[in-house]
């Protein structure tokens, strides 16, 4: 047998070290590979409303949004487009898309009648997850007609912030507000939703002299011309009463709306154009000052116009808003 060189053994030795430690780098590079396609995989899991069980749920709420069909991962693709576009639209990102869904699931529930229910919502995602902060929301609607017959041509409510509970949204897939939502409405009424809006159960008619006024359903007619103008019939104390709503265009005005008030019988001349009078102002301050609230949620007139845009004469009111809470869904309005 030949001698054995030492030279040769310590390079043996030290090849086998190294081909140990090759396969130890190797062990961990393999270990972080599948650690980092874990951890893609759950990032795209919950980005992506495409794969989100909640999601799929409340969107099969809805008869009028289908389901897609399911698509092969892309996780790092999908995690890059989070971070380069932060600001999620309607249904860019899986928060938003589950308010937006439930936004408008609520709103078909409590509506009797609708031809259109959409709901835009805006908002950063690291808002949306650390501060259950979104906004604007935007609500468009047409067609809509509530149980008890407020109905309305289109309406478009825009609230700037919403602070929600995101343990609600996510496990209950219900949304409950954290503080007060503020913003504007834009409402278009015809002469017939006019009639059903003043004669509503929530509206309650101003009084004169210890006796309310009656609104009456029948007549009201809205007229473009002239600036425009919308006529509509009262009672007070077996009185009938021709009213005229208008945008009070003078220079010295303070508010936006005007009523004039004529009475129909002529009989009793002085006293009954005094009292005309004086409802034409009780009736002006009263939906300067309205305010219709609908269990947590407060409008308030702002301002208003009459249009012949959209095929017939409407007028359009403007609103704030103010919601503390939202609807309860047996609510009745």
């Amino acid at each position: 047998m030949a001698p054995v060189d030492p030279n040769t053994s310590v390079t043996r030795k030290r090849r086998r070290g190294s081909m140990q430690i090759q396969a130890i780098a190797c062990t961990w590079l393999i270990a972080a590979s599948s650690l980092s396609l874990v951890c893609a995989f759950h990032m795209d899991m919950v980005a992506s409303p495409r794969k989100t069980s909640l999601m799929a749920r409340t969107v099969m709420a809805s008869t009028s949004v289908v389901e897609p069909a399911p698509t092969r991962l892309a996780p790092f693709p999908a995690t890059r487009n989070i971070r380069k576009n932060p600001n999620v639209v309607g249904g860019g990102g899986v928060t938003s898309s589950l308010i937006s869904q439930l936004a408008v699931v609520a709103l078909k529930l409590r509506l009797a009648a609708q031809s259109g229910v959409k709901c835009d919502v805006t908002g950063a995602a690291s808002d949306l997850i650390l501060k259950g902060e979104v906004g604007p929301v935007t609500v468009r609607g047409r067609g809509w007609e509530s149980p008890l017959g407020l109905t309305c041509r289109a309406i478009e409510a825009t609230v700037r912030k919403c602070h929600l509970d995101m343990g609600s949204v996510v496990s209950r897939r219900k949304l409950v507000l954290t503080t007060p939502a503020l913003g504007d409405a834009m409402i278009a009424m015809n002469g017939a939703d006019f009639a059903n809006f003043i004669t509503h159960p929530l509206m309650r008619p101003p009084s004169l002299l210890a006796e309310p006024l009656q609104f009456i359903k029948e007549g009201v007619v809205i007229d473009a011309g002239d600036g425009g103008a919308v006529t509509f019939f009262a009672r007070h104390k077996g009185k009938q009463y021709k009213c005229f709503l208008m945008r009070d265009t003078s220079r010295t005005a303070t508010t936006t709306a005007k009523v004039d008030v004529v009475p129909v019988e002529s009989e009793e001349a002085g006293d009954i154009e005094q009292i005309s009078i004086e409802l034409g102002e009780v009736l002006s301050d009263y939906f300067n000052q309205l305010t219709v609230e609908l269990d947590g949620t407060f409008l308030s007139y702002r301002d208003m116009m009459v249009t012949a845009k959209g095929g017939s004469p409407s007028v359009m009111l403007a609103l704030s808003i103010r919601v503390k809470k939202f609807p309860s869904p047996g609510l009745a309005f």
